[in-house]
């Protein structure tokens, strides 16, 4: 037998990648999905037969053998989307193309599994196949909704973060920072007003969701709440002082210092706060803050005069005294 050359061997690792879908157990479904990664950038698709190794997927997008497609699909039920890293496609029929699942997360892995165990449940109980489904509010423009309720939006975060507080920051906590691009009055008072009714989960959403507006001082009322329910939790007074010493982007030598000054004359507007808690928490803080900034000058003086003694030993040639220790 001849040699087999490049295009007989890919084709055998394709035929071997499908045989081994059809050994995994599928369900017709029609699931809505957004497709990334094809010759075209970006579309929609439909995914119709699933198993936890791959499907078929129908879309008018550009689809060739050997492209790696990422997959967002919409599946009734759960509150985002299913999300393929990498799906390659296997063949492609029109606008039909067969793609096997090679990258996954774990925890993706583990709810495209939960949700091949309730179909393939499902069809053994009345055999019957589902029709198109509706996509979830994902799909549906959730985020227009969320930005015109911030009570509401408060509520389905609350769900999310309860549902899975490790991933919440790219779910749950993304859509909420395209809902609100910045901390309205408005969404600060739905934020504050749940910390203040509420306990430890509530507290522990709200500073995951203003991680997307880290020091801002339109956050500064559920800052404030927070402290004066948990003054005494090290790791919630931690994340509010992450959320007031955050600075972004600094320009000059003493950018970052007078960066943190700035952040010191804001919060002596919490000395007025008629709350015990929160007026003891701004003096540390500032006092805190005031050391911080004296020793951030100090290490850019200190650099300085190294640079500075570093150039003159250059431009004169001398080394001032300096000897090679012996060996």
């Amino acid at each position: 037998m001849g040699p087999i050359n490049g295009k007989q061997e890919h084709r055998s690792v394709m035929n071997l990648n499908l045989e081994e879908q059809r050994t995994e157990p599928r369900v017709a479904v029609r699931f809505h999905a957004l497709v990334s990664g094809s010759v075209e950038s970006e579309g929609t698709g439909m995914i119709l037969d699933l198993s936890r190794n791959g499907c078929r997927l129908e879309s008018s997008l550009l689809m060739l053998p050997g492209l790696s497609l990422e997959l967002r699909i919409a599946v009734p039920g759960l509150e985002w989307a299913l999300t393929i890293d990498g799906a390659d496609v296997q063949w492609e029929n029109d606008q039909s193309a067969g793609l096997a699942f090679v990258r996954i997360r774990e925890a993706e892995q583990q709810r495209l599994d939960d949700v091949m165990a309730t179909r393939l449940a499902s069809k053994s109980e009345d055999g019957s196949e589902d029709p198109v489904e509706m996509m979830p509010f994902e799909f549906q423009g959730l985020e227009a909704a969320l930005s015109k309720d911030p009570a509401l939006a408060v509520s389905k975060g609350l769900g999310w973060f309860a549902q899975d507080r490790a991933e919440f920051r790219f779910r749950g906590g993304s859509l909420l920072g395209r809902a609100f691009p910045t901390c309205t009055p408005e969404f600060a008072a739905a934020l504050a007003e749940s910390v203040k009714a509420g306990g430890n989960t509530e507290a522990d959403f709200s500073l995951a969701t203003l991680q997307n507006y880290l020091g801002s001082t339109s956050t500064d009322s559920v800052l404030k709440e927070i402290v004066s329910r948990f003054s005494h939790d090290d790791r919630k007074m931690s994340g509010v002082r992450t959320n007031i010493n955050s600075t972004g982007v600094v320009s000059g030598e003493f950018g970052l210092a007078e960066a943190w000054r700035v952040k010191k004359e804001s919060l002596t507007r919490w000395l007025t706060d008629e709350r015990p808690a929160v007026i003891s928490f701004a003096e540390q803080h500032i006092a805190e803050l005031d050391r911080m900034i004296v020793a951030e000058r100090r290490r850019v003086e200190a650099e300085r005069e190294l640079r500075e003694r570093s150039r003159h030993e250059d431009e004169s040639g001398h080394d001032h005294g300096y000897r090679p220790k012996p060996f």
